[in-house]
């Protein structure tokens, strides 16, 4: 398929340069249509063109003209909007009447002054009406049907074979009057480590998998034994090319983490790489985070560091202070590993946890919410390897107990975001001290940079159920943080900046919506906060 488009799209190169496409439209806005309607167009030569008398068609059972340019001219990779009184920043207002797919294909036709030329979208199907496309034949290429409140968008500005199914996605962002969303996919590989007499070079391979080439620079970030180590912006990369990187690391052991951001990344499973450059010392794995007092339904887990790799797969035991056991083995790598009963859960739960830093363990011994201790031995129970004490105070509901090294190199342990599998500093969020109920912290916030927006909430009944959801400014859910959520009075809900589907959210206002309920008095509590995502 890939290979298939890549074909097509050198075919209408030349024809691209030559042609204003429809590139974006949405035909079913949230609510009533009337006035809300847009279309989007879009030059993508290198030369201004005269729109005057040129025509958009509607089309459901048959094509009926439903607007005609004026004098206008179009400049070279510039946007027109035209768009319903209810539509901001339209260049032209006209309140159209798409058809809005259904049991049918319906379709959208900018035809030039002299009808020398077409752009069709079609959507939705079968074609039992025999919409025609620009082939001039009944389109056997359809895109779907955009739910209510999206858009249809080219995969990228300009982006033309004439087959809709391929030319458009649904875009629940919709961007009119500006450049479309690319959802480009970069990936790291092929990390490659030379030793030299005092130093090592390390190269990293940044790939487009995607056949889209995006309009932002990408950023990498290399982190070396938990500090940043370098950062560059890779400039955007066409279908196919690479681009390698080499940086220079001191001589010696080292744990490296390399990250890779792109705004609209579809996939993220392929931007972390964790690379060890092992030396001759082999070091013990510590006790580096745990989660002792989740949510109901959800588990417990504990993560671990192992800063070197052993020279075989290694057997531990963890001993709570009632003597419960669990026994699990690490594989001979370093990185973070992260025990817990169920796998599949916890991936879920934490959609950016290495997959294979998760260990599932027979056994569990339950972290208690009032205090306990956890003593790491060696599978003989003849070494003590590591331990950590914590008391009633610091196992917060629904956040995670963490180690982390100050300045100085001195251990504190924190309360903070749970980030299992990563590197602790990367999502360190102390509980905060307020007398307020609620309270907004990290706003605004760059969850690309890993930063999260949370709410601190301080509530006087011991128990509560708690409601809460992110809204766009258009109404629209973006996340469920809390569904009917049993907590205690004091504790923190984080987002990451993604919405529902894992996704970014975009630059802008969104609206918080809280509701919590006393357990004891049934007392509700309802409030509406704000939050910015930069």
């Amino acid at each position: 398929m890939r290979i298939r488009l890549l074909f097509a799209a050198i075919a209408f190169c030349s024809l691209i340069s030559a042609r204003v496409v429809i590139n974006e439209v949405c035909y079913d806005p949230a609510g009533a249509d009337f006035g809300k309607e847009w279309i989007e167009l879009y030059n993508a030569s290198d030369n201004s063109v005269d729109l005057t008398g040129c025509k958009i068609y509607s089309g459901g059972t048959r094509y009926t003209k439903d607007f005609e340019f004026p004098y206008f001219v179009l400049r070279p990779h510039r946007f027109l909007l035209v768009g319903g009184s209810e539509v901001a920043n339209a260049h032209f207002v006209h309140n159209f009447r798409f058809q809005n797919g259904g049991s049918a294909s319906d379709g959208i036709c900018f035809v030039n002054a002299d009808s020398s030329y077409t752009d069709t979208v079609i959507y939705d199907s079968p074609n039992d009406n025999l919409l025609t496309d620009d082939t001039g034949f009944p389109a056997s290429s359809c895109a779907e049907d955009a739910p209510e409140g999206c858009s249809l968008a080219r995969v990228c500005d300009g982006w033309d074979t004439d087959q809709s199914a391929e030319d458009f996605i649904i875009e629940s962002s919709p961007t009119p009057g500006l450049p479309n969303h690319v959802y480009a996919d970069y990936a790291l590989s092929d990390p490659k480590l030379t030793s030299f007499e005092n130093a090592q070079q390390l190269q990293l391979t940044i790939s487009n998998l995607s056949l889209y080439k995006p309009i932002v620079n990408a950023e990498l970030l290399i982190y070396q034994d938990d500090q940043l180590l370098h950062s560059e912006e890779i400039a955007p990369l066409a279908f196919g090319e690479e681009r390698i990187t080499e940086i220079w690391l001191q001589g010696g052991y080292h744990l490296l983490f390399a990250q890779l951001n792109l705004e609209d990344d579809p996939n993220l499973a392929n931007n972390n790489l964790y690379i060890s450059a092992l030396g001759t010392e082999a070091l013990p794995p510590l006790i580096n985070e745990i989660f002792p007092a989740p949510l109901p339904g959800k588990q417990e887990w504990i993560e671990l560091y192992a800063p070197a790799a052993a020279s075989d797969r290694a057997e531990y035991v963890i001993l709570d202070a009632a003597n419960n056991r669990i026994p699990f083995s690490l594989p001979a790598v370093p990185g973070f590993f992260v025990l817990c009963r169920d796998r599949d859960a916890l991936l879920a739960d934490y959609p950016d946890c290495p997959p294979l830093a998760v260990i599932e363990v027979s056994s569990w011994a339950s972290l208690n919410n009032d205090g306990d201790s956890l003593i790491l031995f060696d599978a003989a129970q003849e070494n003590v390897v590591d331990a950590l004490i914590y008391t009633a105070a610091q196992a917060v509901s629904n956040m995670a107990l963490q180690r982390i090294i100050t300045a100085d190199e001195s251990i504190v342990w924190k309360v903070g975001t749970p980030n299992p599998g990563q590197d602790n500093t990367l999502h360190q969020t102390e509980l905060p001290l307020h007398d307020e109920k609620l309270k907004i912290f990290g706003s605004p916030c760059d969850p690309r940079k890993a930063e999260t927006i949370v709410i601190s909430y301080n509530l006087p009944d011991p128990s509560n159920r708690i409601n809460c959801t992110i809204y766009d400014l258009e109404g629209r859910v973006v996340r469920h943080l809390a569904d009917h959520t049993l907590v205690e009075a004091r504790g923190l809900l984080s987002w990451d900046g993604k919405r529902q589907n894992g996704s970014y959210a975009k630059r802008g206002l969104y609206v918080i919506l809280w509701e919590s309920q006393a357990s004891s008095s049934g007392k509700v509590l309802r409030k509406q906060l704000s939050a910015v995502i930069r």
